[in-house]
């Protein structure tokens, strides 16, 4: 008997181990989401004493969530007329980027609980504040977008996202051709001139236009200087005239020229759009847009898509991605075709981070640069033009080892020319983007050193706020400073950290410090609680948020391994017949026996990856297969 209960104690205890490793998979509180999930929100000044930054709108900010705090632009370029045109004098601040959590608002300022890493300057480089998508489980069932990136506000580009368990890939995440703006097209009259070589021209002068526009990058420009060849940091240059192509965008690595003249009746210059100049990453630091591509200089009008956009920037936090085959895609967009005319240069591929433990299928994850336009002669007498330059691939950053997972950062395709005349010169062809870059064992830049000044803007600091289970029901106590100074707490929970309710108010004591509330109907999975501490002055603000997981099945069934593979094992408090079902999301029963011992090995059949329900008499758990 000794020897029995020993080896069934030491089974338990090791099944024990295996739920405690796996539960996090078993929550039901899945939120399905679409479309664009983020908040975006214009920085106006950044004041690094206090972690505080104040912005445009308030509206839909909400204390407690995660915020990316991220310059868009700032660098300082060479504006010589010269080859040096946009060459990178410094970066400055732009690129910086950091993740933070809100502590309080106030007015138009909202101040974090950490202190900021990095200086930032909003004025001049477009400093944008982006409230993460936050769920406990997502499960992404249409294409989740990124706002399009808009020079005017300083705002958009950027999808980020956060789930405490896991992410469900059942639609893709898509980030392309959100990034910074290709060079738009301006149809020209018929003047044609040899010769025009300089770097930069005013672009929206059609009488005739002397330079395509560029395509965006990380630096504003004059509008004297928005045309030309010459490159606009990593923004693609736009073709000259007369019918020159555009350049290919940039990330960390070069975008691909323009393909040129090669006419030899009429105007018969080469000067075609240079290809967006390459930045670096200060070791991860920094990300950026992909750069948008030049436009082809145009005085047809056949086709009127000039550069195409660079991609967006992607940021996904969590342990568990369950991928189903789908796309995490941050790719630049295709430049315009031509006809008789210059083509645009494809935008370069934008930035993903991917802090994510465990890839659970097949997920493809890409930044790739976006291919040159092509360009059609149509066979006119003596007058041909090349392609669009390609742009160049992106940069996908990775928590630890690069995943055995499909993922690219391939630059560009060079615009193809056709329908060349015979009597044309040598072609001027234009020339692809370079690959991008992938990184492993990366870090994400975040703050841990708490900043001081949030606890001064909490008169009644909240010294502690915990939540324990026990016995069924969740034990909730806190410990405030000053209590004298509040009026009440208002205890909220909510099982998916979106929705609250109030699950009971309490008056407060001048002289009591210590605070307990019980909760007696928690529900299975996960179970948020926060406080709303109201003070005598009006003032409002909220404790951070606690989680507590209860799995009210475990007494029924421990399931493991999970995710699973080809078998998974039950384990039962006690023997007995019991019947089992595997279903998909649908519904659908994929598997269905009779069990009778506590422990229990099911082979399973050959199932796609992705998420079923398994079912033990009355009780239901989430099966994962990879």
């Amino acid at each position: 008997m000794k020897s029995q209960y020993s080896f069934n104690n030491k089974i338990q205890y090791k099944l024990a181990l295996y739920f405690a490793f796996f539960n996090s998979f078993i929550s039901f509180s899945q939120t399905n989401i679409s479309g664009i999930v983020n908040n975006y929100y214009s920085v106006i000044e950044v004041v690094p004493a206090k972690a505080c930054i104040r912005v445009s709108n308030i509206g839909g900010l909400t204390v407690n969530k995660r915020v990316m705090l991220v310059q868009m632009k700032g660098v300082s370029i060479s504006t010589s007329n010269n080859s040096s045109f946009g060459d990178t004098t410094s970066t400055n601040n732009a690129g910086f980027y950091e993740i933070g959590t809100v502590c309080y608002i106030r007015g138009d300022s909202v101040f974090l609980f950490h202190n900021l890493i990095n200086t930032y300057t909003p004025l001049t480089g477009k400093v944008q504040l982006v409230q993460f998508g936050e769920y406990s489980s997502a499960n992404v069932i249409d294409t989740i977008k990124a706002a399009p990136w808009n020079n005017t506000t300083g705002t958009g580009g950027v999808i980020a996202l956060f789930a405490d368990q896991d992410i469900t890939l059942n639609a893709p995440i898509y980030a392309d051709s959100s990034g910074f703006r290709g060079g738009q097209i301006v149809v020209s009259n018929g003047t044609c001139f040899n010769g025009l070589s300089a770097y930069y021209y005013p672009a929206a002068s059609a009488t005739p236009q002397n330079g395509a526009y560029k395509g965006e990058g990380a630096v504003d420009i004059v509008s004297t200087q928005n045309g030309g060849r010459g490159a606009l940091a990593n923004g693609g240059g736009g073709g000259n005239n007369h019918n020159n192509s555009g350049g290919g965008g940039a990330n960390l690595n070069a975008g691909g020229i323009g393909g040129g003249n090669s006419s030899t009746t009429g105007c018969t210059t080469t000067l075609r759009g240079i290809g967006g100049k390459p930045f670096k990453n200060w070791n991860g630091q920094k990300i950026f847009l992909g750069g948008g591509g030049g436009a082809g200089h145009n005085n047809n009008g056949i086709f009127t898509l000039g550069g195409g956009n660079g991609g967006g920037i992607i940021f996904i936090w969590t342990p568990n991605l369950i991928g189903n085959n789908k796309l995490i895609s941050a790719d630049g967009g295709d430049g315009g075709e031509s006809q008789s005319d210059g083509a645009g240069g494809g935008g370069a591929g934008g930035t993903i981070i991917m802090n994510v433990a465990n890839y659970f299928g097949n997920v493809t994850i890409q930044a790739n640069g976006g291919n040159g336009g092509n360009s059609n002669d149509a066979g006119n007498t003596n007058r041909c033009f090349g392609g669009g330059g390609g742009g160049s691939g992106g940069a996908i950053y990775f928590e630890g080892p690069t995943p055995s997972i499909t993922n690219t950062v391939t630059g560009g395709l060079a615009g193809v020319e056709s329908g060349r005349d015979a009597g044309c010169a040598a072609e001027q062809a234009a020339l692809a983007g370079s690959n991008g870059q992938i990184f492993p064992g990366y870090t994400f830049t975040r703050s841990t050193t708490n900043a001081n000044y949030c606890a001064l803007l909490l008169p009644s600091k909240l010294i502690s706020f915990k939540g324990v289970l026990q016995n069924k029901e969740i034990m909730l106590s806190w410990q405030l400073q000053n209590p004298e100074l509040v009026k009440l707490f208002v205890v909220e929970k909510s099982n998916d950290n979106r929705n609250w309710i109030v699950l009971t108010t309490i008056n407060a004591e001048d002289n009591r410090e210590n605070y307990t509330a019980i909760d007696n109907s928690i529900l299975p999975g996960d179970n948020f609680y926060r406080l709303t501490i109201r003070e005598k002055s009006t003032a409002v603000y909220y404790s951070e948020i606690r989680r507590i997981f209860y799995d009210v099945d475990d007494t029924e069934f421990l399931l493991y391994p999970n995710p699973a593979y080809n078998k998974i094992n039950i384990y039962r408090k006690t023997d007995g017949t019991a019947t089992i079902k595997i279903a998909d999301i649908t519904g659908k029963t994929i598997l269905q026996k009779i069990i009778w011992n506590r422990l229990e090995e099911i082979l399973l059949p050959v199932l796609p990856s992705g998420i079923y329900l398994l079912t033990i008499n009355q009780s239901v758990k989430k099966l994962v297969i990879r």
